[in-house]
This record gives structure tokens, C-alpha cells and sequence, in this order.
């Protein structure tokens, strides 16, 4: 039975009481203080902070955990969280990462008259979400075109709110806590202080050992048939539909990432349909479609 990760995460806390000794680098030092960072919003990278001192030195050691089998990095990427992630080119990243799959984006259906895998007979897509993950997941998966310095930023959180990077700890602010400067992967019971020192490695060594993050692309769909859908979801491709020449036509738009969310999407397909006098997709056919190849009978 999988660990509740919060659990886990204060076990592990417990090992850094105040006085506790552990080696590092050749060095013996001693616990001063540790906590778990916190902000009024959201959370910063950093889950563990360790301030220890040696004989001759101290070292503020900032530690983010991560389950060895955990799927999702972000999972509801918005503009402003991009921001944080990336850095001020967060659009361009994510538009030359999504463009890395132009031609599958151009060749899915858009209509669905019947049922296709999980998605349902009577949906329209409305465009992409954008998640992180840390293994491919779906069609619409690749790696990020990210340069090391930006994979770097992402695990640690250097770009980062200040009030994420600014974190309070056990009631005191402290500058930079919220930027983590090690990664912890839990691959194993860890039993003492040590084994957790032991087990702790550099972001910057991290990010040469494992190059690859990676995104996925989820469809967000109008379910015609109970003319619904899953709400304002920022999308990374959007889908603008309209009419030409009296059909229903469309465009696929890369550019603006996440600036364009379901609803504009919907609003859009819903001015079109009541426009051509379509309700729903049973109304759909070749003659009312400018790209009938994008319907899925």
C-alpha cells in the first residue's frame, strides 16, 4: 500500500530535531532548526528546511521530495504558474514544446459523432490543457524544449513568487528557503538522519541525470449532447472555431499558450453552430463542415 506523502514528508522532518548530528561532505554538523516552509498561496519548492552548523561552517539544506512513482509535476498550468516555472519565456517554451507535435494535433478528430477511447460520442474539442509530467502520457506527450539552466529553475523554483521563494518556517521568514537546493526521490524506507543525508542530491547534478521533463496535452471537449463542458481551463493549443463560406471551420492556434481558456473556445464553436442552426453534433455532416475529415463517425 502506497505512503501518504505527507506523512512521509513529516517522518522524514522528525529525523532533523534541534541537536541532531549528521556527516556531510566530510563534515559533521548539528541540527539548529527545521521545518516545512509554507505561503499564504500555493506552496514553495522547498518541503523540508534544514539549518545545521558545523565546527567551522553553516549550510542551509533545502530539500524537495518527491515519491519515486509519482505521475504528475503540475497538472493545472495556468499563465501565471508557467511564468514561475519558466521564467519570462514561458510562452515561448511551451509553444516550441507543443509544436513538437504539430502534425498529431492537425491529424485528430475534432467532432466526435461516435465514442473514440475515453472520449465520449457527441464531443467537440475546445482545445488542449497543459499538464507536466514525468514520463510521457498519451499521444499528446513529449519532452519540453528546455535548456538546463530552465530545468534547473523548475526543480528548485527560482522563479518562484517571492512570497513562495520567501517562505515562513516555524513562524519566521526566511529569504530564499522556499528554493530547494537538493532533490530527495523516496526509493526507500529511510531509517535515520543519515540515510536521508545520505540519499539527498544537488538540483544541479539532478538535472544532468535526468534531462527529460515532460508534458501532456488533455483535450478539454463540449459534450453536445448535455451541452456541458469541464469550464475555463487555460489551454497550451486552442482551438478558434468559426464560419467560412457557410461552414463550420477551424484553426488551430499554438501561439498565446494558455492566454485562451474554454471558455473563449466555447464561445466561439457555440456563435458558429447557432449561426449554421447546428444543436448538436448529430447535426454535424460533410456538407456543414469545411474539414470533414475532422469528424470521427
Amino acid at each position: 500500500m502506497a505512503k501518504d506523502f505527507s506523512a512521509e514528508e513529516h517522518r522524514i522532518l522528525d529525523f532533523f530535531k534541534e541537536g541532531a548530528l549528521f556527516k556531510m561532505d566530510g563534515h559533521e554538523y548539528e541540527v539548529v532548526s527545521a521545518g516545512k516552509p509554507t505561503c499564504f498561496h500555493g506552496e514553495p519548492k522547498t518541503d523540508i528546511y534544514v539549518e545545521a552548523k558545523s565546527i567551522n561552517n553553516k549550510i542551509e539544506i533545502k530539500i524537495s521530495f518527491k515519491k519515486v512513482n509519482a505521475d504528475f509535476l503540475e497538472n493545472k498550468t495556468n499563465a501565471s504558474r508557467a511564468e514561475q516555472l519558466f521564467g519570462d519565456e514561458w510562452e515561448s517554451v511551451i509553444e516550441n514544446s507543443t509544436m513538437q507535435l504539430e502534425r498529431q494535433f492537425c491529424t485528430r478528430p475534432l467532432i466526435y459523432k461516435s465514442s473514440f477511447g475515453r472520449t465520449e460520442a457527441g464531443a467537440i474539442t475546445l482545445g488542449w490543457k497543459f499538464e507536466l509530467v514525468n514520463k510521457k502520457s498519451g499521444q499528446l506527450s513529449e519532452s519540453l524544449v528546455l535548456n538546463n539552466q530552465q530545468l534547473y529553475d523548475v526543480y528548485a523554483g527560482t522563479n518562484l513568487s517571492i512570497e513562495k521563494q520567501d517562505s515562513n518556517v516555524n513562524g519566521r521568514t526566511i529569504r530564499k528557503s522556499g528554493i530547494a537546493n537538493y532533490m530527495l526521490i523516496e526509493n526507500h524506507d529511510f531509517q535515520n538522519i543519515q540515510d536521508v543525508i545520505d540519499s539527498i542530491v544537488p538540483i544541479d547534478e539532478y538535472v544532468i541525470d535526468n534531462p527529460g521533463i515532460y508534458y501532456a496535452c488533455k483535450a478539454l471537449n463540449y459534450r453536445s449532447f448535455v451541452k456541458k463542458y469541464d469550464g475555463n481551463r487555460p489551454l497550451a493549443v486552442y482551438v478558434r472555431w468559426f464560419v467560412r463560406n457557410g461552414k463550420l471551420a477551424y484553426e488551430l492556434c499554438f501561439d498565446k499558450p494558455l492566454l485562451h481558456g474554454g471558455d473563449d473556445a466555447y464561445n466561439g464553436l457555440i456563435d458558429a453552430m447557432n449561426e449554421l442552426g447546428i444543436r448538436d453534433v448529430d447535426d454535424i455532416n460533410d456538407d456543414n463542415v469545411e474539414d470533414p475529415d475532422i469528424i470521427h463517425f
